[in-house]
């Protein structure tokens, strides 16, 4: 495993294709995606890692959650359920997104291979047609510290 710190995170690739970065631990007066510093640092983290713009996903039943009223959303279908998607263009699109949206504990990332447009063709195909529209993909876990990313081409 190579790990690559700083003050704010951990990055750690764990296979050749999967990466963990860990962000440090909330407590009842700090969070992550909170901090401007470190959801700074993620974002241009994230946006440096695959190829861009980057297809994001929260994973919800109707209505859409509040915080993505701003932006402009696609209902899709995501894994076992529903799902809406939004197109991040910018890497301050991609921390408006973090910030927002925190602790995104149903958000998905995805690095489309070809193009969005194509990425939104396979979500709307079902199942995990999605798969070979993507070059990498990450899931967010506990309460936003961390960041899984898996390489899939």
């Amino acid at each position: 495993m190579r790990c690559y710190a700083n003050s704010d995170m951990q990055v750690s690739q764990v296979a050749f294709d999967r990466f963990v970065v860990e962000l440090p631990p909330a407590d009842a007066k700090w969070r992550p995606l909170a901090d401007p510093e470190t959801l700074a640092e993620t974002a241009r983290w994230l946006w440096q890692f695959g190829p861009t713009p980057i297809v994001a996903i929260v994973a919800a039943e109707a209505p859409a959650p509040s915080w993505l009223a701003e932006w402009s959303t696609r209902e899709v279908i995501w894994r076992s359920g529903h799902g809406y998607a939004v197109t991040l263009a910018t890497p301050a699109d991609l921390e408006r997104f973090l910030s927002e949206g925190a602790p995104h504990e149903h958000t998905a990332l995805l690095w489309p291979r070809v193009s969005p447009a194509k990425t939104f063709e396979a979500l709307a195909a079902g199942a995990d047609a999605w798969q070979t529209s993507v070059d990498s993909h990450a899931a967010i876990a506990r309460d936003g510290e961390v960041f899984e990313i898996n390489q899939l081409g």
